[in-house]
């Protein structure tokens, strides 16, 4: 049975090439350095490499190019239909596969991947595979079309940077100072977190309790159990939601505690930790390090 290599009908004159300037080629975006999988080759390698490396599909190869494509749809078909697979890739790969030339519109692959149920496309260069093309690959290389537009920042925000606010965690978890210490120790060994708040009624800080207090009074016998205030640390260290996240940063490298409470007119509002500047200064680096130099 041959193999049907059929090149997607694409549209012609003048809108085409509007449509390859505007939104690019399939050469702008493509992934290149493909994983193919040999015709002749078992169905079980075809298993391995699509759980290894997370893909939903393989292009299927020979001597002459490509001959077809096998999915994870086809092979979980497969699998539940058969008890014991037997025969190569090529027995159960299918042979009428669209596919791309590198220079054909960005906007043609769009509408054939929308049309269809597959979600990556093979891309021919001189009628050889050298790259392929998925929805997701799509989705990443336009999606900043619908970016909302930075607003002009005022002097004074530009010169502080983030602030505490962008990266605090809200719906924190706190305890009264007449929660008994007992309920106290249980949430910390239980969320896996180095301090509680102690707030009033109106949420305002009051102290901090803290693993490290909690170590000193269970391996003190002389200690008895009592309520939160007994053991809290009154004097805390804590930001308003409005400071400069660089102050907080300096903070916490500069002390051994691991996060901070964030205030807002004296309330608890959230908290940071060393784990979510971390987090933020990886994702945002370049722009934080810029803001510094300036």
């Amino acid at each position: 049975m041959s193999s049907e290599i059929n090149n997607y009908n694409q549209p012609t004159g003048n809108t085409a090439v509007s449509e390859r300037k505007v939104l690019g080629t399939a050469a702008d975006i493509m992934k290149c350095g493909v994983t193919t999988i040999r015709k002749e080759k078992s169905v079980y390698e075809v298993i391995k490499i699509l759980v290894e490396k997370n893909i939903s599909g393989l292009p299927v190869i020979d001597d002459t190019g490509l001959v077809g494509i096998i999915s994870e749809k086809d092979i979980l078909k497969l699998m539940f239909e058969t008890e014991f697979i037997s025969g190569s890739v090529e027995d159960y790969m299918t042979r009428d596969i669209i596919t791309f030339d590198e220079q054909d519109s960005l906007a043609d692959i769009c509408n054939c991947l929308i049309e269809n149920n597959f979600r990556r496309v093979p891309i021919l260069h001189n009628n050889k595979l050298s790259g392929i093309i998925s929805r997701a690959d799509l989705i990443r290389a336009n999606k900043d079309r619908f970016k909302p537009q930075e607003t002009t920042e005022k002097p004074e925000e530009r010169k502080k940077g983030p602030l505490a606010r962008d990266i605090m965690k809200c719906g924190l978890i706190t305890v009264q100072r007449q929660t008994p210490i007992y309920e106290a120790i249980e949430i910390l060994a239980s969320k896996h977190i180095t301090g509680l708040p102690v707030v009033d009624d109106c949420m305002n800080l009051v102290g901090i309790i803290s693993e490290k207090d909690m170590l000193k009074l269970l391996y003190d016998p002389s200690v008895k159990p009592g309520k939160t205030e007994d053991f809290m640390t009154e004097k805390v260290v804590s930001f308003n939601h409005d400071d400069s996240l660089f102050d907080v940063c300096d903070c916490l490298i500069n002390h051994n505690f691991r996060r901070v409470p964030i205030l807002n007119q004296g309330k608890v509002v959230g908290i940071i930790s060393r784990a979510d500047v971390m987090v933020y200064v990886l994702k945002n680096k370049s722009a934080i390090f810029e803001r510094r130099k300036n």
